[in-house]
C-alpha cells in the first residue's frame, strides 16, 4: 500500500504528461532472483519451527524448536513431546528397536520436556539464585526429587492421577536410564543404591520388553500433561482467540450434524 501510494502521488506531482505503471507484480516477480530488489519487496524469513496451535489454531514459524502461540500464548512443548517425540520412539520400538534404548531416549526425551519448562519457570517467576540454577541447569533424572521440588515450589503435582505402582515402575525406569546411558546396561552398585531394586543382583545385564517400554512412554505423556496444565495455570493463555476457535468448531459441528 506504502508503494502504490508513493507512485501515484509522484505521478501527480509529476509536471511530465505521461503514463505511469504501478506494477505490483513485480513483488512476485522479485523473489528468488539475484540482485536489488524493489524498494517496496518485503521477503519473510521463514524460521526453523512451524506449528499449528491446537488451542487457537494459530499457524506459527518460529526459530528454535519450543516457543509460544503467537495469538494466544500456549505453549508447544506438550505437542511435540507428545504428538511428535513419543510416537517416534513408539515406531523405533515396533520396528524392532531395543527396548532398553527406547526406554533410555524417552527418558531423556521426557527430561529435554522439563528442562523448557524449568527455563521459562526459572525466568517468569521471581525465586532465589539457587532455585533459579536448580531449574535453569540441572537435569530431571531424578523423578523423586523432581516431584518433590515441583510440588513444594510451584504445586505442580507431575504424576497426579498415577497409581503408586505405575509411579514406582517409572522411578526404577529413571535410574535405569543411566545405567543404559553410561554403563552398557550393566548393574552397578550405584543403581542397586538409588533405586532399590530387588530383582536384579549386581553386575546383571537389565534387558526390557516391548511391552513394558510402551508401558513406560504413555505414563510419561501423562506426566507431561499434568506439567503443562498447571504451567498454564499458572501463565494463562490469552481466552480471546481460543475461545473464538471452540466456537467455530461448534459451528462446524453443528453444521455437519444437519446435514446429515
Amino acid at each position: 500500500m506504502r508503494h502504490y501510494c508513493a507512485v501515484l502521488g509522484q505521478a501527480l506531482n509529476s509536471k511530465q504528461d505521461g503514463e505511469v505503471a504501478i506494477d505490483m507484480d513485480a513483488v512476485a516477480d522479485a523473489v528468488g532472483k539475484e540482485g536489488e530488489k524493489p524498494s517496496f519487496y518485503v521477503s519473510e524469513e521463514s524460521q526453523q519451527r512451524k506449528f499449528t496451535c491446537k488451542s487457537c489454531e494459530e499457524f506459527n514459524d518460529i526459530l528454535g524448536r519450543f516457543g509460544y502461540c503467537s495469538l494466544c500464548g500456549r505453549r508447544n512443548d506438550l505437542e511435540d513431546f507428545e504428538d511428535e517425540t513419543i510416537p517416534t520412539i513408539r515406531k523405533r520400538l515396533n520396528s524392532g528397536d531395543a527396548p532398553e534404548d527406547c526406554v533410555r531416549d524417552g527418558v531423556a526425551s521426557f527430561d529435554s520436556f522439563m528442562a523448557q519448562v524449568g527455563k521459562e519457570l526459572a525466568r517468569m517467576v521471581p525465586l532465589t539464585e539457587r532455585r533459579r540454577h536448580r531449574l535453569s541447569t540441572q537435569s530431571f533424572h531424578d523423578l523423586h526429587e523432581v516431584r518433590s521440588t515441583l510440588r513444594e515450589w510451584f504445586d505442580i503435582d507431575v504424576c497426579a492421577g498415577m497409581k503408586d505402582d505405575e509411579i514406582r515402575v517409572v522411578e526404577l525406569m529413571f535410574h535405569r536410564r543411566h545405567v543404559y546411558e553410561h554403563n552398557g546396561g550393566e548393574v552397578n552398585q550405584k543403581y542397586l543404591d538409588k533405586s532399590g531394586d530387588t530383582t536384579v543382583r549386581l553386575k546383571q545385564h537389565i534387558r526390557e520388553t516391548q511391552q513394558g517400554a510402551h508401558g513406560l512412554l504413555g505414563s510419561l505423556v501423562k506426566m507431561a500433561r499434568n506439567v503443562h496444565s498447571v504451567f498454564h495455570e499458572l501463565f494463562p493463555p490469552i481466552p480471546e482467540p481460543i475461545k473464538a476457535f471452540e466456537d467455530k468448531k461448534a459451528r462446524i459441528a453443528k453444521y455437519s450434524a444437519g446435514g446429515r
